[in-house]
């Protein structure tokens, strides 16, 4: 990821980009659905480019397989999965089978807001989060049925209805979530459970937090053992992964926007911008400058 600059995917790139297709159908207030992915997409997010999501993303797989990396996590995207990344995630797509399908829906913060009554639930709420859920069979029967309905509303006169239909699809996704969770605590090995927690606090926090105290402290472990656990299940040290989360964090803030070196430094939360660009240098071998002003 680190080769190459971030596109990033708005929801209104995504209407442009299937603006010539008969599948798909958005809402002013911010929700669209597509109603199958397949080729189309492959033409601009080819494989080994990276692109942030600006609103949240649920993918559910029709067919074929996919190979994906989500804020730094390798996922495998089959028949019968759903794949949910908040705004803010980072994907790149890998190598995929020649059938691979998927519907998705993109919703925006404002719609999901208005959704939850403004509580959104942290399986949609927290930035750059994801989760890939394995459906079984009346899980996913319920849930494209469900999706049909709002398809089938979105082309009728009743399409303002659409909130209702989409807060019964997230709602019911959330349950999904919370079954799986308990599911996994059962049957998931503990050293990965804890490291699968760690990547997402991690993508969370590392504008604020890049020490590995921080994290033992939210995961109430030693730093020691969890350093251990994360050499152990990933053959890489926490540190690495923490400075992999900040440089990608520090990318998309030079190339997507217009901010100063300085104001990135305190977003960051660098005690000098000195500190940010000697950080940054030391991790790429270029200044911030040089590399915003690279061709991408």
């Amino acid at each position: 990821m680190d080769k190459k600059a971030l596109q990033r995917v708005t929801g209104r790139f995504m209407q442009d980009l299937y603006e010539q297709q008969q599948n798909r159908k958005w809402t002013d207030d911010g929700l669209l659905f597509i109603r199958r992915v397949g080729e189309h997409s492959s033409q601009v997010f080819s494989s080994g480019v990276p692109f942030q999501l600006e609103q949240l993303h649920i993918g559910v797989v029709m067919k074929g397989e996919q190979d994906v990396i989500v804020n730094m996590r390798h996922l495998h995207l089959t028949a019968g999965t759903m794949l949910i990344a908040s705004p803010e995630s980072i994907m790149q797509q890998e190598k995929r089978t020649e059938d691979f399908d998927m519907q998705t829906i993109h919703v925006g913060d404002d719609l999901l807001q208005a959704v939850f009554g403004g509580t959104v639930p942290p399986l949609f709420g927290h930035r750059m989060s994801d989760r890939l859920l394995l459906l079984d069979e009346q899980a996913l029967t319920l849930l494209l049925s469900m999706l049909d309905t709002l398809w089938l509303v979105l082309g009728t006169d009743y399409h303002k209805s659409s909130q209702h239909q989409l807060a019964a699809i997230l709602h019911m996704i959330d349950l999904f979530s919370q079954h799986e969770e308990e599911d996994a605590e059962n049957r998931q090995p503990r050293n990965v459970a804890i490291f699968n927690r760690f990547l997402s606090l991690v993508a969370e926090h590392c504008d604020r937090q890049r020490t590995l105290d921080f994290y033992a402290g939210e995961l109430c472990l030693s730093k020691q053992y969890l350093g251990s656990i994360i050499g152990e299940v990933s053959h890489r040290s926490a540190r690495e992964w923490i400075e992999e989360a900040t440089l990608t964090r520090i990318k998309v803030l030079l190339k997507h926007s217009t901010a100063s070196l300085a104001d990135i430094s305190e977003k960051m939360s660098f005690a000098e911008p000195s500190h940010f660009s000697r950080y940054f240098k030391r991790l790429t071998g270029l200044t911030p400058n040089a590399y915003r002003n690279q061709d991408s």
